[in-house]
């Protein structure tokens, strides 16, 4: 990967690296969650899902040879050299990092641009009576999906679906719009190559991929505006919980205000696990309720537990993140 777009990603402040590569990849736990809320980069969990730890070392090892980056060995965290945080302001001024992403608010980014361009491919095909042509998703679900939107909703509405479409690219900044529409391929454009886009853009193709996000992220944002019965927005499902199935699960009965204790009894998992389903939905839940009695209760059987130490982590981070 081009190394010096994860420099958006570390301070002046130290970082621990390791940690940012399983929020950039995904790995779920409350120790990744915690440092992605205390470094501010949450929005990008699930970012680069198949980014190799080899390649993301390699990209560290490039930072710091250049002297943007500097390694604590003791502590396994990195911090931004004065050059560093030079090099991050003029890469953000490019305007190219995804500043308004969200994962939590816009889904899996690789799932949405598929459905994008599977639904355009759909109508555009559909109205052009071609019926024999390879799909642009690769995804069974989204293939899945989109079928299941095209007969229930997406045939009917299909020239409502391509005035919303219209409507929204071209609400976008131009650059973002321009971007977007030549990204997208019908029946009759074939749209511009990534090659050529690269060339008409003068970015590389980790920063055209990286700029395209931005594109779709504002697109994400921009469809919120349309009716909820919008053909265009129904390809997007709404965004699931944040929890895992197990936090969810923990998190509803805990919301049902049954007694921790029958939480405890009635479940198959360790105690220590269903805290650590809490302690998730107070890291992702929005309204998460730190004042409840029940809460301060459970806190108060071992306020210098591992659990009760978190929570207060967790709490005054929030706090300091609002």
């Amino acid at each position: 990967m081009q190394a010096d777009l994860l420099l958006p990603l570390f301070s002046r402040k130290p970082r621990r690296y390791q940690a940012i590569y399983y929020i950039l990849t995904g790995k779920r736990t409350v120790s990744n969650l915690l440092a992605g809320l205390t470094y501010d980069l949450l929005p990008y969990f699930h970012f680069y899902p198949k980014l190799l730890q080899a390649d993301y070392q390699a990209a560290l090892q490039q930072l710091m040879s250049q002297q943007y980056l500097k390694v604590q060995s003791e502590t396994k965290t990195i911090r931004l050299t004065a050059l560093g945080q030079l090099a991050q302001v003029q890469l953000l001024q490019r305007q190219i990092w995804p500043q308004t992403y969200d994962y939590w608010r816009d889904g899996d980014w690789q799932l949405q641009w598929e459905r994008l361009l599977l639904s355009v491919q759909v109508i555009s095909n559909y109205q052009h009576q071609q019926r024999h042509y390879a799909p642009l998703a690769t995804q069974p679900l989204v293939q899945a999906e989109i079928r299941q939107w095209f007969y229930r909703s997406g045939r009917r509405q299909q020239h409502q679906f391509v005035k919303d479409l219209i409507a929204t690219v071209t609400g976008l900044p131009k650059d973002l719009a321009d971007l977007l529409a030549n990204s997208l391929r019908s029946n009759a454009y074939a749209g511009t190559s990534d090659f050529q886009l690269g060339l008409d853009l003068n970015l590389t193709a980790d920063e055209l991929s990286l700029k395209r996000i931005a594109a779709l992220s504002q697109f994400m944002h921009d469809i919120t505006f349309l009716p909820q019965q919008s053909p265009l927005r129904q390809v997007f499902p709404a965004a699931p919980s944040p929890l895992s199935r197990g936090a969810e699960h923990t998190y509803a009965l805990w919301q049902a205000d049954q007694p921790w204790s029958t939480i405890v009894q009635n479940s198959y998992q360790k105690e220590g696990t269903l805290l650590e389903h809490l302690l998730e939905a107070a890291i992702l839940v929005p309204d998460f309720n730190f004042e409840s009695l029940p809460l301060q209760q459970l806190i108060a059987v071992n306020p210098e537990s591992y659990f009760a130490q978190r929570l207060s982590e967790i709490q005054a981070q929030r706090r300091k993140n609002d």
